[in-house]
């Protein structure tokens, strides 16, 4: 089973080459040409024709989970996200005849997303499928923007029974000053909409005389908003601190009105399911891959509440009603 021997393959962020190395194997024994380009991202190519570019990635977060099969579930670090939906768009490719179909694993999604990044120009994809988990009768359209912040304020230590705010205390409030922003802008907004602030790091420090805090703090933004406002709160409260910021990456939202959708919605049904759309809060390759401006989704098996966690497991039933639904997509879009 092809999705088993690739979840059996450990591959946190940076270390992807072994599973690279097995599915660029698996990809030239069924018909596929397989390569692994200059930032080791697994390519397999096969027909010619109009371009249909299926995009999963091949890390995971950290963690080890025993791999195992328990009724009818496939236990394992990435089985959700997102070796699934990728081992779900390579069984689907292999089955296709016709047009030309690049199946890409895609390294560094879970960090800085170089893999994703340096597909961009390289290809002339008449469509995109993002693999990632939305459940086999689920159509995820859009995801939020992201960027990160960091800050790091270092000031001399003060007796603890004075009345003004500690290293610690200015960097609580520099978050809840921003959360408080957040809060006023989200009021009466769809969750889609609103601004995520997630406090995702926070370490302290202290010798004899110094202290020293740094927060990392994750912005998760709604489509056609500009960072300029935050950054504009940011600067007016940051004191002392020191900020820098990651690189930001723009929200996507496709059309539901173009072929890619109505192929989708067609499979589904074919597969005696009813489609449901998705908006998903966090991000990933179709954020950037998105500036291809093509018919672009993101589906895959798998509940995405899952992720990440150390019960991470897959359906088997689900997951091969996927590979149907994928199967019928590609023989719509290559018809």
């Amino acid at each position: 089973m092809l999705i088993k021997k690739m979840v059996e393959i450990y591959s946190p962020t940076g270390a992807e080459e072994s599973l690279v190395d097995f599915l660029i194997q698996w990809a030239s024994d069924h018909g596929f040409h397989a390569h692994k380009d200059n930032v080791g991202n697994f390519i397999a190519v096969k027909g010619t024709g109009r371009e249909i570019l299926l995009v999963g990635h091949v890390d995971t977060v950290p963690g080890r989970i025993a791999v195992r099969v328990e009724n009818n579930r496939l236990y394992g670090r990435g089985a959700v996200d997102a070796k699934g939906p990728l081992a779900a768009m390579i069984e689907a490719a292999a089955a296709c005849s016709r047009g030309r179909i690049v199946v890409i694993g895609a390294v560094d999604e879970e960090g800085s997303s170089k893999g994703a990044k340096y597909l961009l120009t390289r290809y002339n994809p008449q469509y995109i499928i993002i693999g990632e988990p939305s459940g086999w009768n689920g159509i995820t359209l859009g995801y939020k923007g992201r960027f990160n912040l960091w800050y790091t304020d270092e000031r001399t230590k003060e007796h603890s029974s004075t009345n003004t705010l500690n290293c610690y205390e200015h960097a609580i409030t520099f978050y809840n000053i921003l959360n408080k922003y957040c809060e006023g802008f989200n009021d009466g907004k769809s969750l889609f909409e609103q601004i995520g602030c997630k406090l995702t790091s926070l370490q302290t420090d202290s010798d004899e005389f110094t202290e020293k805090v740094t927060l990392q703090i994750t912005f998760r933004l709604p489509l056609g908003f500009s960072i300029d406002s935050i950054k504009k709160i940011i600067n007016e409260s940051k004191k002392t601190a020191i900020v820098t910021y990651s690189d930001f990456e723009e929200a996507a939202k496709s059309d539901k009105k173009n072929p890619l959708i109505y192929s989708f919605i067609g499979a589904i049904r074919v597969v005696k399911g009813e489609p449901i759309f998705k908006y998903k809060t966090g991000t990933s390759d179709m954020n950037i891959l998105q500036k291809y401006n093509v018919p672009i989704v993101a589906y895959g098996p798998g509940d995405s509440s899952l992720a990440h966690t150390p019960n991470e497991y897959l359906d088997l039933i689900e997951y091969q009603k996927a590979v149907e639904v994928l199967k019928v997509v590609l023989q719509k879009l290559t018809g």
